[in-house]
């Protein structure tokens, strides 16, 4: 288990309307130190939580549960998660809806067979969120979100520091252009 128990635990929301499923997950994440598990029936009772809560640092999405509507629900819960993690689980997730939910940012799917890494998905997830940026990366980032050309950030940081410090960022964010470090940011909550 690679658990850092220096940090509060995660946050984790499981929405899951099969009440075995649910609270075979939960019972999962609960033996997790580090993991901090709460469960819901369906997709409006996840929205309410999550507006009582604020966000999750995790959401475990059923896909086909009350309130989903396919991915409109995937949505839906992304949005109000404010750019956390969001996991969707599946039985059987087609081919093409599995492109349309990584088009709109889902972290993860997590396939219904698969309960054995369930905790260390979340974590990972989670850990992936909870990215720590210097303080040069946060500000390079908050330019490239505002759409600064580059050719303006290396003349106002510097040639040399610009891209000491954007290759920096992309390495954290595991991405390799600009459009992706922005859209990474947005998901993880980052800006």
């Amino acid at each position: 288990m690679d658990q850092d128990l220096s940090r509060p635990p995660l946050s984790v929301l499981v929405a899951d309307d099969q009440p075995l499923v649910r609270e075979l997950i939960l019972g999962l994440l609960a033996r997790e130190p580090d993991l901090a598990p709460e469960g819901v029936a369906d997709l409006p009772e996840a929205l309410a939580r999550i507006a009582a809560h604020g966000p999750f640092d995790v959401v475990l999405l059923d896909l086909v549960m009350p309130g989903m509507n396919g991915l409109e629900g995937l949505e839906r819960a992304m949005a109000a998660n404010g750019g956390r993690p969001v996991l969707l689980m599946s039985g059987n997730l087609p081919e093409e809806m599995l492109a349309e939910a990584q088009r709109l940012g889902v972290a993860g799917v997590l396939p219904k067979t698969r309960f054995a890494t369930i905790a260390e998905t979340v974590r990972e997830a989670g850990r992936r969120d909870r990215l720590p940026l210097a303080e040069a990366e946060r500000q390079l980032l908050q330019m490239l979100v505002a759409g600064e050309a580059t050719e303006e950030l290396a003349a106002r940081l510097g040639k040399e520091t610009f891209e000491t410090v954007l290759a920096a960022l992309f390495a954290r964010l595991e991405v390799s252009s600009r459009a992706q470090a922005v859209l990474a940011a947005r998901r993880r909550g980052l800006v």
